[in-house]
């Protein structure tokens, strides 16, 4: 049977100075029809984000270069972003946010190995730094690596047990295994902590339908299409709920 489990793998925003934490609001709802897709660009905040450089002489130019790197990302200028952030972290080689930053230009630009090597700096000055995790998840599973991300999705969900995407999107790389109970369980806390998570339901309505739990694949695919009545795949729902309650 196809699959359409919709696949939350949104990358988080940039760094912005109004966060002062790692805890960082959660991304737009994106769907994904069909099989898993790669993250869209992500939305840049357009304001500066994290610790004051170390040295103070260089306090103006580190400034400056950041908020060049913002407006060239604004601009859609990602070479200019990504030379603008490399140039900070020159300057200021643990400033983590650059490095958060450009990973996500190098994303844009398909350079995946820079952009995981950029979160992997962020992760070594953090270790609690969630979205630097979350995000690498996301990169190791469009890569096929599920063990890297279900790895990083579960340190994201230890760091920050309320994050239900993470919890998705780890339920996703599970049913991708063959792991349909590990993955209707992580299906099952993400839509307990956030009850109006519409791809939540219709994934785990695909694992029970996986499994071969036909009742509760149905009860799943309604609830999607409830929470979800204009849905982009749901001709593609009702056709599956069609081959669930017939003979």
């Amino acid at each position: 049977m196809s699959k359409f489990l919709a696949a939350l793998l949104a990358l988080f925003m940039l760094a912005s100075v109004s966060c002062a934490s790692n805890s960082p609001a959660y991304p737009g709802t994106q769907s994904y029809p069909g099989t898993q897709s790669a993250p869209v660009a992500p939305a840049y905040p357009g304001v500066q984000s994290g610790a004051a450089p170390p040295v103070a002489s260089t306090v103006v130019t580190v400034d400056a270069l950041f908020r060049r790197a913002e407006e060239a990302y604004q601009a859609g200028d990602v070479d200019q972003t990504i030379a603008s952030y490399t140039q900070v972290i020159a300057l200021s080689p643990k400033y983590l946010e650059a490095y958060y930053n450009r990973a996500i230009a190098y994303e844009d630009k398909g350079n995946i190995d820079q952009a995981i090597a950029d979160y992997d700096q962020v992760i070594a000055l953090d270790p609690q730094y969630t979205r630097a995790y979350y995000n690498r998840g996301i990169l190791f599973y469009n890569r096929g690596k599920l063990d890297p991300a279900i790895a990083d999705f579960g340190k994201a969900i230890e760091l920050t047990p309320s994050m239900s995407r993470a919890y998705n999107n780890r339920g996703i790389a599970y049913d991708d295994q063959g792991k349909f109970d590990q993955a209707i369980a992580d299906f099952s806390k993400a839509v307990e902590i956030d009850p109006g998570f519409a791809d939540a339901f219709r994934n785990r309505g695909q694992s029970y339908r996986d499994k071969g739990d036909k009742p509760e694949a149905i009860a799943d695919l309604e609830k999607y299409l409830e929470l979800a009545p204009n849905a982009a795949d749901r001709a593609q729902v009702e056709q599956s709920l069609n081959e669930l309650k017939g003979p």
